[in-house]
């Protein structure tokens, strides 16, 4: 892929968030401020169009392992 792809970018950046996730999760006994962080986004709202209903929400959990995650996925796209 070009280096310039932002979907690339921004497949990596929810890879990295992912995995740092998954790490924190996996190291919290050990390494407890890996988990430490807060929930961001918005509950749901509902459109209503009498045919058709849509429902949209967001909610993500950012902790320290995730940003590092992101971190680390950023650096390894602008080394490609």
């Amino acid at each position: 892929m070009k280096k310039g792809n932002t979907v690339y970018l921004i497949e990596l950046i929810f890879i990295g968030s992912i995995i740092g996730g998954l790490i924190g999760k996996a190291f919290s006994k050990a390494l407890p401020a890996l988990n430490y962080g807060d929930s961001i986004g918005f509950g749901p709202a509902t459109l209503d169009l009498n045919i058709v209903n849509f429902t949209f929400g967001f909610n993500a959990n950012l902790t320290v392992a995730g940003i590092i995650g992101i971190i680390i996925a950023i650096i390894a796209y602008r080394k490609l």
